[in-house]
């Protein structure tokens, strides 16, 4: 039986604890929050056990930083040679480079996570980075454990994490705000704001589960649903001339921008 300790209890560390133990019953649980009260909630659920305070950190396999990234330098100071020295250090932290978590803890071992929200229902998505210090065995057994309720996928180079942080931890986002505007145009349309929300959320889900169970395409799949000079043939013009796929690039690369800007 392997531990972690989660410094942190947020809205993403809860997702990706509680995605652990149901995946998989090969690791024991220790809780921190500075309040005490998400981390005594989700020992619970967890079977785990909450730690009370940093001068009790007991010795795991994995340490999970989970805390806000401007909180991160404070924490460092707290726990900086107080974590067994052979464990790996798993982050979470956005903009966080694994070579500032390496000298805050004076660590070797670390796993940079840039995960979704969709993890809390079971199909996030996770991109990781090890060190070279990360042996094969804890590689295989962090695999292992997050692809129980996520697909992963692994990168060579860091920079990659700040590259893809604005498609796959921004791009749920981009759906949701997709979709809110939609539902607000159906209700200003006429559709009572129940139908409309219930709808584009079906309509959503469907066109994700049809994509991945699909070996077509995105383009083909669009191809698919567009007649020539039909309704959906005309509100795709729509996206052309006002330049959707443009304005689409230009926040990705904002995005970017940004991210390696936290990542400095």
């Amino acid at each position: 039986m392997k531990s972690l300790l989660s410094f942190g209890c947020g809205n993403m560390a809860q997702a990706i604890v509680e995605g652990m133990n149901k995946s998989s019953k090969e690791l024991e649980y220790f809780l921190y929050t500075p309040s005490n009260t998400r981390a005594i909630e989700l020992a619970k659920v967890v079977s785990g056990t909450h730690v009370a305070d940093l001068s009790k950190i007991p010795e795991c396999d994995f340490y999970m930083l989970s805390c806000k990234p401007q909180q991160f330098e404070e924490l460092a100071k707290s726990i900086k040679g107080k974590l067994k020295p052979s464990a790996t250090i798993i982050s979470i932290l956005a903009g966080t480079t694994t070579e500032t978590i390496s000298k805050s803890l004076g660590v070797s071992k670390v796993l940079r996570v840039m995960p979704n929200t969709p993890s809390l229902v079971g199909a996030g998505v996770n991109a990781f980075y090890f060190t070279d210090e990360v042996g094969s065995e804890e590689r295989h057994f962090l695999n292992d454990i997050f692809s129980g309720f996520s697909k992963v996928f692994t990168f060579e180079k860091e920079e990659e994490i700040d590259l893809i942080t604005g498609f796959s931890g921004s791009g749920p986002a981009y759906i949701f705000e997709f979709s809110r505007i939609l539902t607000e145009k159906m209700v200003s349309m006429g559709i009572a704001r129940d139908i409309a929300t219930e709808m584009i959320k079906w309509t959503f889900y469907g066109s994700s589960k049809l994509q991945l169970e699909s070996s077509d395409s995105s383009e083909e799949l669009r191809i698919k649903v567009t007649s020539k000079n039909g309704v959906t043939y005309e509100a795709l013009e729509v996206f052309k001339g006002e330049g959707l796929e443009k304005i689409v690039d230009m926040a990705i690369d904002a995005a970017y921008n940004r991210a390696v800007e936290l990542s400095k």
